[in-house]
């Protein structure tokens, strides 16, 4: 079984404050062809990041038969003709459909500001799938694909070709994984976040109905910071129990923190679904019976310090 990776180094200045390198992939290592649309994998954790889960809209209800470990399913829109035609990106007749994508939010936990540098991923198709994708985000509203970048080792062996308009269009009737597939961010629309932000992998010219349009080892490369006048704690200056819990609630115990603590609550996408004000150190009970069971984000923030910690409700 595959394992989610993380990167984190802390090296850069970031408009007065200490940005801390990330790269957190997505490696769909819990997707079989009857776990529905949405991810069942864990997502990445960092602190200062949330992290949402992939989800597919516009397909049918599992991913393709035999997937295993990659987010792979059918129901794209055709438009490539067959033949020779296949090898030119004049000779597809299909376009984008805005209904049919996978799609992700991450953003910046409470305390925080993010920078989204990168997206990097592997795209493999069936012989009758897709043979152009694009990424957009919910930034300009899905409206524009995001600059794309195939790296390759020599204009030779290349089978997939970036086309005006930031497409990627596989030239060669293939079905061989590509794993250099790049989107170029940064810049004013990436940086500083202060809020999440939706990303959406659109498949289409595909070869026939059931052919397939799989991406896998997503990768979300960038920078997260604290804001000016804020430190993050030591690991175990606050912890949580039981993890998961049973029914809902926590013990806190925030050790030798003084002051006012804000507490928060946030899903995996970033909404906040309780906050509390605490007025004391030491131990202190979260009660979140009333709140679905899954995966959130606890933050802790006072005048001088942020911790966040990741919980799971299984009642």
């Amino acid at each position: 079984m595959k394992k989610i990776t993380l990167l984190v180094s802390l090296t850069i200045l970031s408009l007065g404050a200490i940005a801390q390198p990330f790269m957190a992939l997505y490696d769909f290592a819990g997707v079989t062809d009857t776990t529905g649309t949405t991810d069942p994998s864990a997502v990445p954790v960092i602190t200062g990041v949330t992290f949402g889960s992939f989800s597919a809209t516009g397909t049918p209800a599992n991913p393709a038969t035999g997937t295993l470990a990659r987010f792979n399913f059918t129901g794209w829109s055709t438009g490539s003709v067959g033949g020779m035609a296949d090898t030119l990106y004049s000779g597809m007749t299909g376009a984008v459909a805005d209904t049919e994508y996978y799609e992700v939010t991450i953003g910046p936990a409470a305390g925080y500001t993010l920078n989204i540098d990168s997206i990097k991923f592997a795209f493999e198709r069936s012989a009758t799938g897709v043979r152009t994708y694009a990424v957009r985000s919910s930034v300009d509203g899905f409206v524009s694909n995001l600059s794309a970048n195939y790296v390759f080792l020599t204009q030779m062996n290349t089978n997939v070709f970036v086309q005006p308009g930031n497409e990627f269009f596989l030239k060669k009737d293939i079905t061989t994984i590509q794993n250099r597939n790049q989107i170029i961010l940064g810049g004013m629309n990436f940086s500083l976040l202060s809020a999440p932000v939706t990303f959406r992998f659109y498949g289409w010219n595909s070869e026939g109905g059931t052919g397939t349009f799989s991406i896998d080892n997503v990768r979300f490369i960038g920078s997260r910071a604290l804001a000016v006048g804020i430190k993050e704690n030591a690991t175990d200056a606050i912890s949580v129990s039981p993890n998961p819990s049973s029914n809902g609630l926590f013990n806190l115990d925030l050790g030798k923190t003084t002051g006012k603590t804000i507490v928060s609550v946030n899903d995996i996408i970033g909404n906040v679904v309780v906050t509390k004000e605490i007025n004391a150190n030491g131990k202190q009970t979260l009660d979140l019976s009333n709140v679905a069971n899954g995966s959130y984000f606890i933050n802790f923030k006072n005048d001088s310090s942020i911790s966040t910690k990741k919980i799971t409700i299984n009642k």
